[in-house]
């Protein structure tokens, strides 16, 4: 296609295409068009089978370090260690798929948009065909109703507005005409062309189609989907750092105690065993499955706050948010056009305004759903039930529709005529005006008063409409004027404020003009000022992606937007190293939606094509429920780092036990499957447990967390070092203790180090949970699910101490009440000294 439809002379089109505007083409030339454009179809993408979703679950570091693990456990014949490593990768697996799958039916929405018939010319009748064989060419018949099923350009039009919504982003009908634009036109402003998907509101019109398949801009979106590279979560980064990380020091410490071994004399298979002993308890096996059901409780309790959540990494993800990209109309706002003021000529004209905004009106209420122009239904709410019950006292006896070129509505009755437009129209056309001397002719003083007061409130954002009544037309009284627009949600101001206190630069993104965006922006605080902290999307289009990562920060307001420039300002705020989280409702945003490192959909107003391209879907479209979610968000994350935190003490403290009862030639003090037991049985689950931990008081005070911030920082290191010494020292405490009062029983001394660990690790688990020191009793019931996984898994481990199954597999025997007591307090010692250390720090 060399020519640009809307930018041309619909001879050119007629050349173009060989079209015949008043007969359409013939039933040869019409095949003959569709062997040569193809059928009008969006193409389908490949469907990611289920079984690759599945498998995708096992291609992480982490898997890949406890298969070697499990691996290496068979290879040793420890078959029981091997078992349990694989049943943890594989219930990890399956939740995760689980959780995630879903078809990738974006183009199959797409589908969905396009109408199944449409009318066309043929052979010079009017003829009613499948969407599917529409071909550029053909002469299109649309009027109010109609599913636009190609892109075309418009040559005849009646009264004609179409809804755009989806594909623009413009909150109004669109009123169309048939003038030729500069090749330049954004496609918000395109009056003369009509596109596929959007939908007929008012009017008719003739079109001659122009783009149909994937050539259209719905297949455009379509084609820019497939070639959206999806990023990895920043959870997903930190965890794949982390594994990497313990795959080095798990190396390092297995051959380190190799190595010790073999100098010392030691058996070389016994060190190897010993080795692998090392290697299971350096990594937190129980890992993956607590993050993956920390993230799946946190999907639960989204669903609460009515986000609902289609991918399972996007919970965590939300939390790191440090820009939202937000569409304007409903969310933001009511997506409910309402009379925000009237501004009379005179109070006394009240009622004859009224009357006359009800009288010269198209639209209809049926129980309170209005029917028509948006801006109509306002009116008529306005007016109320009273004055609607005059359109049966003083019916409409002839017309005027509403004209691009007259500006403006008339209708007659037997009392007089109504009219209604733009206000500089009426202003111009009206000979009296309403004052407290009764009506008077207008002045131009008059007039230019009423000018300022219409400019006053156009720059508040509102869509202004005068009325005028009069016993002709030219006899007219001005009345006033109304002020209209989509209010902001009641809640919207505060939660912008909560985004900007937590440290979350807030993007309004619109097709809506630049004076409406600025309004509301100013109004619920995304805006402090004017002209520096806005765009237009034909500015965009003249600034690279690099120039828009530096200005991302300074950038509230981008009006007049097409899907590609959503794309683009997704592109370069990530450029800027940020964390994006883009909402949307329509096909226009479900490119950027996709790109978005979490795409967010509305539930009630989004079509189905930017709910398939998101991550998480909003089922009420407000604005504070994606703060929610933020909220949620930094919970996960903050609860997923205390897990790590508490496992990784935990393991820490069962390496130094092994790695230095062989430094003091001691039997080992561990076994391998005693160590698999820990990780996997006692201190998952209050792990777990520490997931249903309720948010900090200063979660929503904080600065989102730099993408590249370690999820272990060198402050926690140097708290897990710490806090793996204190437990250590714990069990050895127990294990001389043992030998002094046994005589040497070193079998009695490592079953006591044993117990001693798993406790001591259980009630260091209430040290990790707050930073704070724990000054009250009641604060230990704050979370009651992390006591009762504390006193199922300390009651399990004194169980399996009697029953001769555990004693055998475990290597174990029962301890009396006095070994029970030295064990007790040998495990309390850690988590005391840690609460002393966090009071002397705090104070």
């Amino acid at each position: 296609m060399k020519i640009l439809p809307y930018a041309v002379p619909i001879e050119e089109m007629e050349k173009e295409f060989g079209a015949r505007l008043q007969e359409g083409f013939s039933t040869e030339e019409a095949t003959a068009a569709l062997e040569k454009y193809g059928r009008n179809i969006l193409e389908e993408t490949e469907v990611i089978p289920w079984w690759k979703i599945f498998f995708r679950q096992f291609t992480t570091p982490m898997v890949y370090l406890l298969s070697v693990a499990a691996i290496i456990s068979f290879l040793m014949r420890e078959n029981l260690d091997g078992s349990a490593i694989i049943a943890v990768i594989t219930i990890n697996g399956i939740i995760g798929f689980l959780t995630e799958y879903r078809a990738e039916r974006a183009l199959q929405a797409l589908k969905s948009m396009t109408s199944p018939h449409c009318r066309v010319l043929r052979n010079g009748v009017v003829a009613q065909i499948s969407s599917m064989d529409v071909v550029p060419g053909d002469i299109l018949l649309l009027e109010a109703g109609d599913v636009v099923p190609a892109d075309g350009r418009l040559f005849k039009i009646s009264n004609f507005m179409v809804n755009e919504a989806t594909l623009t982003g413009e909150s109004l009908p669109v009123e169309k005409d048939t003038n030729p634009l500069p090749a330049k036109t954004l496609l918000a402003d395109r009056k003369n062309s009509v596109y596929a998907g959007t939908s007929v509101v008012k009017g008719t019109a003739q079109a001659v189609v122009a783009h149909t398949g994937m050539e259209t801009e719905i297949g455009r979106i379509g084609k820019m989907l497939q070639h959206v590279n999806v990023q990895s979560t920043p959870l997903e980064e930190r965890l794949a750092a982390f594994s990497q990380f313990l795959i080095w020091v798990t190396l390092g410490v297995a051959f380190l105690v190799i190595g010790i071994g073999m100098i010392q004399g030691r058996d070389f298979i016994r060190m190897l065993e010993t080795g692998i002993a090392l290697a299971v308890a350096a990594v937190p096996e129980g890992l993956p499955f607590v993050a993956t059901m920390t993230l799946a409780l946190g999907v639960h309790r989204m669903a609460k706050v009515n986000a609902l959540v289609r991918n399972l990494a996007s919970v965590e993800t939300l939390g790191s948010t440090t820009v939202i990209c937000t569409d304007k109309t409903g969310t933001l706002t009511m997506n409910n056009m309402t009379v925000r003021e009237i501004a009379l000529s005179h109070p006394s004209a009240r009622s004859i305004f009224l009357q006359t905004a009800v009288l010269c009106n198209d639209a209809v209420l049926s129980d309170d759903k209005g029917i028509g122009d948006p801006m109509e239904v306002a009116l008529l709410r306005y007016a109320g039930e009273e004055a609607l019950s005059l359109r049966k006292i003083l019916p409409r006896i002839k017309e005027e529709p509403f004209d691009s070129e007259t500006m403006r509505m008339v209708t007659w009755h037997k009392t007089g005529v109504a009219v209604k437009g733009a206000p500089e129209r009426i202003l111009e056309d009206v000979k009296q005006i309403f004052t407290e001397k009764g009506i008077q002719s207008i002045s131009g003083e008059m007039r230019e008063k009423w000018n300022r007061e219409i400019y006053g409130l156009a720059s508040r954002g509102m869509r202004t409409i005068a009325f005028a009544w009069g016993k002709s037309l030219d006899d007219l009284i001005f009345l006033g004027v109304a002020g209209i627009d989509d209010p902001p949600r009641e809640e919207v101001p505060e939660a912008v404020a909560l985004c900007h206190q937590a440290g979350i630069h807030v993007i309004m993104i619109t097709g809506d003009h630049l004076s409406t965006a600025q309004a509301i922006a100013r109004e619920i605080g995304i805006s402090k000022d004017e002209r520096s902290s806005a765009l237009v999307g034909s500015e965009l289009e003249q600034i690279s992606e690099e120039e828009l990562a530096a200005r991302s920060r300074k950038i509230s307001v981008v009006a007049r937007v097409a899907p590609e420039h959503k794309l683009k300002i997704v592109r370069g705020l990530q450029k800027a190293g940020e964390v994006v989280a883009m909402t949307g409702d329509g096909v226009n945003d479900a490119v950027a939606l996709k790109q978005a490192d979490v795409g967010v959909a509305m539930g009630i107003q989004g079509t189905e094509v930017s709910k398939e391209a998101s991550d998480i879907i909003l089922q009420d479209d407000r604005f504070n429920t994606i703060v929610e979610a933020v909220k949620e968000g930094r919970r996960i994350f903050d609860n997923i780092r205390k897990a790590i935190l508490f496992l990784l003490c935990c393991n820490l403290s069962e390496v130094l036990t092994v790695f230095l009862g062989i430094l003091l030639k001691l039997p080992a003090l561990l076994i391998p499957l005693q160590i698999l037991w820990i990780n996997l049985v006692t201190d998952v689950v209050p792990a777990l447990a520490l997931s249903l931990d309720s948010a900090e008081p200063d979660i929503m005070y904080r600065k989102p967390k730099s993408r590249s911030e370690d999820i272990i920082t060198r402050q926690h290191k140097k708290e897990i070092i710490f806090y793996g010494l204190l437990i250590t020292m714990g069990v050895f405490a127990a294990y001389y203790w043992s030998l002094w009062y046994h005589k040497e029983d070193f079998v009695r001394a490592t079953e006591m180090s044993f117990h001693t660990l798993v406790l001591a690790q259980l009630f260091f688990v209430l040290s990790v949970r707050k930073h704070s020191f724990v000054q009250y009793p009641s604060q230990l019931w704050q979370n009651k699910w992390l006591l009762a996984g504390i006193c199922f898994s300390g009651a399990l481990q004194c169980v399996i101490t009697y029953i001769p199954l555990f004693q055998e597999v475990l290597r174990i025997v029962p301890l009396n009440i006095e070994e029970w007591g030295i064990v007790i307090c040998a495990a309390l010692i850690p988590t005391m000294i840690a609460q002393i250390r966090k009071l002397v720090v705090k104070f």
